[in-house]
Parts: structure tokens; sequence; C-alpha cells
């Protein structure tokens, strides 16, 4: 679960709760590691109250040194929890910090055994295989506007970014699906999250937009070739903007949008299985009388 930022902490709180309900509601037990941040005791002490607030058990995990990612009761923690959330920051920090260690490992095994992995701001992008560093605001794709480096790689097929409208970061985006458009480039906006199953079923919800750039039918870039600074050609692109309830389905490349919503008599109708036979044979009733007198 990829959430975009600045996710509301105080009404609603919509993103959040999913994010407990998705680590088991009451019986979630959750690992926060405020590792990207520079006041991580004061956004541990935050998340903690609020994840307690909804329901879960929270255990912070404070992460100074490299030697840390080593800790036995850090590995042994994430034998038990049901969820692991990165908070913000700057995404640099988390791997820089858990890159190549045992606990970075235990991540991995922890996800890959069905334990949700989330993330908010920083801690979005840092679960993608290619993560965006850093990178400068704009519209147009230049080379120099995108910084990657290697992630966790909890998703190879996705490259996210997140405050992704509130500070104008399509360009950079643009720019990394131009280099390599095996990506599909996921724009997250504030208090917006994605969820990506098991399948690569991928689904938003949240007040925002997700913008999910699809690299695959590129059919022209100079992108590789032009100075860094100017703005690269980028013919073919395919950009979706979703909103709460559509998704997106990676391996066929497919926008998914909500059902169409039914009527309420058609869905009473529904509901009711045996209304329409009992309504059909109501209209021939008094003609079946007649043929048997």
């Amino acid at each position: 679960m990829a959430i975009g930022g600045a996710e509301d902490k105080l009404g609603s709180r919509m993103v959040l709760s999913e994010l407990v309900a998705r680590a088991g509601g009451r019986g979630a037990v959750i690992a926060v590691f405020p590792t990207a941040s520079q006041v991580p005791g004061e956004l541990g002490d935050t998340y903690t109250a609020i994840f307690r607030s909804l329901g879960a058990a929270v255990h912070v995990v404070q992460i100074d040194t490299r030697a840390d990612g080593e800790d036995p009761a850090h590995l042994e923690l994430l034998s038990h929890v049901t969820a692991i959330f990165f908070t913000g920051g700057a995404q640099g920090r988390i791997v820089t910090l858990l890159g190549g260690t045992p606990l970075a490992t235990a991540i991995r095994r922890a996800h890959r055994r069905g334990v949700l992995v989330a993330g908010t701001s920083a801690g979005a992008s840092v679960v993608c295989e290619h993560m965006i560093a850093q990178g400068k605001t704009g519209y147009a794709p230049r080379r120099e506007s995108v910084t990657l480096a290697p992630g966790f790689g909890l998703t190879k097929r996705l490259i996210i970014d997140q405050h992704f409208a509130q500070r104008h970061r399509i360009g950079r985006l643009f720019a990394a699906v131009a280099l390599n458009p095996y990506l599909i480039g996921v724009g997250i906006d504030e208090d917006t999250a994605i969820t990506l199953d098991a399948h690569d079923h991928l689904r938003v919800l949240g007040r925002g937009t997700v913008t999910v750039i699809d690299g695959a039918k590129i059919v022209y870039t100079d992108i590789h070739e032009t100075p860094g600074a100017r703005p690269a050609a980028l013919l073919g692109l395919q950009v979706h903007v979703l909103t709460s309830g559509c998704g997106f389905d990676v391996h066929p490349r497919r926008p998914v949008w909500p059902p169409t919503p039914v009527p309420v008599a058609d869905a009473v109708a529904a509901a009711a299985p045996g209304a329409r036979a009992q309504a059909a044979r109501a209209s021939t009733l008094p003609s079946e009388r007649g043929a048997t007198k």
C-alpha cells in the first residue's frame, strides 16, 4: 500500500483506517519505521497514537545506524507483525541505513509471506525496485529532472512518485518512464493511496488522483541523447488519471473503472431471484385458467 503523503490524520483518516483494516483490524500488529525522517521520535509517536486509536498494536523500529539493521530484536519482531509501515522523510535515508542488512532481507521475506508493507511519501517510493531518489519539478521530461536509485524491490513493474499534483512532479515521472518504458509510472496525490495485490491488481482510494504513465507504446523519444536540461520528445505515451474506485491491472497494462451503479429497482429484482419468474407466471395465469376450463 503506497500513500502519496499528507494523509488525513485528524478527520475520517480514511486511508490510514484502510491500512489498519488490511493489516487485520483489531488484530493488527504494525511495525512503524520512521527511518526516513530527521525527527523519527516525533513521527513514530504520531503514528503510534493514530494506529492504536484505530485498534492496532504498534512497535516503533528505531534505525539510527546500519548496525541497527542487524539487531536480533528487530528481526524477531518482524516474524510476528501483520504490517510494516514506512513514514515520510527522505527515501535515501531508508535505503542507505537498511540496504543490504539482515533487516532488509527480513522485510522482503515478510512481504513474500503476506505481511502488508505500506509507506507514505518517501516510504511509498522505497517499495519499488527502481526508486525515484530525487528530481525537479515541472511538466516537460528532461534527462536531468530525475535521479533513480535501487529501492527494496517489492514491486519490479512500478515506479512510484508521491505528493504528485501538489508538487508538480509529472515531468520527472515522464522522464523516469521514458528512460525505461518497461516501468509503469504511478504518481500519487496527497491523502490518496494505491493498493497492489499479489496478482498486481492496483486499486485507488482516497480523495485525490493517481496518474498512471504507461510507456509500452512509446513510438519515439530522444531523452537518451538530448542534453540534460533540454526537454525531450515523448510520442505515443499513454496517461491515465484514476480516482477512488478505479484501478490498473499491471500485467495486461489495462485501466479498470468502477462498475456501473445498478438502479434501485433492478437491484431489488436481482436480490429476489424468483421475482421475475413469479411475475411471468402471474401475467399468464388468467389464460392458463381459461385453457384448463
